[in-house]
């Protein structure tokens, strides 16, 4: 006759399992990025102080423009990081993605 049931250590095991991968699952989520970005995320505020990443807030820094026309790349206050890297700006602190945008955008002459 087959058992409908399964052990305690079968159940814990399972148990474990899954709860590693909901750990686990985010994190590498997270540090894929979004397609849209091509898989870099220029978010991170460590080390920021807490008036630099308010600036960040209140300015609706964004890794991605939605408007086409508004990316960092063509700001005036963009430098660009190395290829695949983050670029930095001379008015928000912290990284700053070549596609994205914010409310201080003033395009390149």
């Amino acid at each position: 006759m087959k058992k409908d049931t399964i052990g305690r250590r079968d159940a814990l095991k399972r148990a474990l399992t899954v709860l590693g991968a909901a750990t686990v699952a985010p994190q590498l989520l997270a540090a894929c990025g979004s397609e849209s970005s091509g898989g870099l995320s220029c978010t991170d505020t460590t080390g920021l102080s807490a008036a630099e990443v308010s600036t960040r807030q209140s300015q609706a820094y964004a890794d991605s423009s939605a408007d086409p026309n508004k990316k960092c790349v063509d700001c005036t206050f963009f430098t660009a990081g190395q290829a695949g890297a983050c670029g930095t700006c001379s008015v928000i602190r912290g990284p700053i993605h070549p596609d994205g945008t914010c409310n201080l955008f003033a395009r390149r002459s």
